[in-house]
């Protein structure tokens, strides 16, 4: 597993794997039948590569990804991508701001742009970071102008526009310097546990400053009466937050009733 790390038995001519010390972080997955695998082990950052157009920007989704960041432990940063390409300012200012003012880092540029690079070398700064997102926004072009490896790159698909999927594993590659990058293979989303809401309101740290001006300390956000988040909260941001809720609220429902 990518970033996983191993105890080697090296006595003989070839080294065996005898143990897989114990994981700090994880990102998982659904696998084939509905199994939950992991994807990434031991990992410090997710950094979700979000391009602006071709294909389409979707807010909600760079939501999921933060509360995937937070359920495994990891921090999280936003890199879009093709600003150079026509596309709708409103909507990347509206989305720049929420994410900013969530207080995750978010970089813009191209994926060849060579100051871009720069910057997100400089967000990694030696550790071991995670890149995701759908397929065809630059992670691998991104990859490859970091460590000098080259990934696999395609097109985006002009029947579906969303990118097609030319990388088939996750991969650990080192950067000059120190640090490494893993390139999560067109993985469109992680797998989130069962959660309470309190674990999700964790991915919204916005939403968490101004809990204790509600009118209730145990508001749940969701429309409760006396809820500060339905009056400083962007609308869009507290729908994502919501729909992640509702969600978990269902997965525990599930779990709980089979254990029954």
């Amino acid at each position: 597993m990518a970033g996983d790390r191993v105890r080697i038995d090296d006595s003989g001519t070839q080294g065996i794997v005898r143990e897989i010390l114990p994981r700090r972080t994880v990102l998982e997955r659904i696998g084939s039948g509905g199994r939950v695998r992991t994807v990434v082990a031991n990992a410090d950052l997710l950094v979700v590569i979000a391009a602006v157009v071709e294909p389409a920007l979707h807010p909600r989704l760079l939501d999921s990804y933060a509360v995937a960041a937070v359920a495994g432990g990891l921090e999280f940063a936003v890199v879009l991508t093709k600003i150079d390409l026509p596309h709708s300012r409103d909507l990347v200012d509206e989305v720049v701001g929420r994410q900013r003012a969530a207080g995750h880092p978010v970089i813009m540029g191209s994926s060849l742009d060579a100051v871009m690079v720069e910057q997100v070398r400089d967000l990694i700064d030696g550790r071991l970071a995670v890149f995701a997102g759908l397929s065809g926004v630059g992670k691998s072009t991104l990859t490859t102008a970091l460590t000098g490896v080259a990934r696999a790159t395609g097109q985006v698909s002009d029947r579906l526009r969303s990118g097609r999927h030319t990388t088939t594993d996750p991969r650990l590659i080192p950067l000059p310097g120190g640090g490494a990058v893993i390139d999560t293979a067109g993985v469109r989303a992680f797998w989130l546990p069962p959660m309470e809401y309190g674990d999700i309101a964790a991915g919204f740290p916005d939403i968490v400053e101004c809990a204790p001006r509600c009118r209730f300390r145990s508001c749940r956000h969701m429309g409760d009466a006396g809820c500060a988040a339905e009056v400083e909260i962007d609308p869009v941001r507290l729908s994502s937050y919501r729909a992640l809720v509702e969600a978990a609220d269902s997965a525990i429902r599930f779990t709980r009733g089979n254990a029954s």
